[in-house]
């Protein structure tokens, strides 16, 4: 497969995008679509199905893990690809979507984390979880697979670590808007042997190449 790499801010946690020659070519690649200012990485791949000649662009991207304020201006980044008829954005993006479930209670996360995912009262307590970030994405255009389209929900997170063991999704592939009608499947691959491996799970989406 051919590949490009955009270097994360943080951690590195770097980004990788791989097409199959034959199928998809890059068209344009910036490893580096917001310049800097997200704590991971934002890439923009320009793609084009070589047999029907559909061109698309897929966001690739690791939203901040420890403030739901600053996932909430990454997402500034890229909501203006929500009604485009072209755009997919991909990656970990560190928050429950708008209308799953809300846990019952916050025990099974240690006090000290609950500022990554709580939204803050004016009284200093915490609330229910900080959604904004999802929330604007959706706002934006962008359709979720499993509320909007139908496919199955499955955790991509919680089976890994007892500090952070919610199963809920973390990880996301959505379409814009004008895409959405392209997506054939969504599945999330939990086996023994994926689940050993990371604290994310891998999601696949099938989009449909030619219309």
């Amino acid at each position: 497969m051919e590949w490009r790499l955009a270097p994360s801010g943080s951690h590195g946690c770097h980004l990788m995008t791989l097409v199959r020659p034959g199928r998809v070519s890059f068209q344009d690649f910036v490893p580096d679509a917001a310049e800097g200012k997200f704590h991971h990485a934002l890439s923009s791949a320009d793609l084009i199905a070589e047999e029907s000649g559909w061109s698309f662009r897929l966001l690739s991207t690791h939203f901040a893990p420890f403030s739901p304020e600053v996932r909430a201006f990454e997402a500034s980044w890229v909501t203006e690809f929500g009604a485009a008829d072209d755009g997919i954005v991909a990656g970990d993006l560190n928050g429950m979507w708008p209308g799953d479930p809300e846990p019952q209670n916050w025990d099974w996360l240690p006090a000290e984390l609950h500022s990554r995912h709580r939204r803050l009262n004016p009284d200093g307590t915490y609330g229910p979880s900080n959604r904004d970030a999802l929330a604007s994405l959706r706002n934006a255009g962008f359709r979720d697979p499993v509320s909007d389209l139908g496919h199955p929900w499955a955790a991509t997170v919680g089976h890994w670590s007892d500090r952070e063991s919610y199963p809920m999704r973390s990880d996301y592939i959505l379409p814009a808007a004008g895409v959405a009608g392209r997506l054939r499947a969504l599945k999330v691959v939990s086996t023994p042997e994926v689940r050993a491996l990371s604290d994310h799970l891998p999601v696949i989406a099938d989009f449909a190449l030619s219309s």
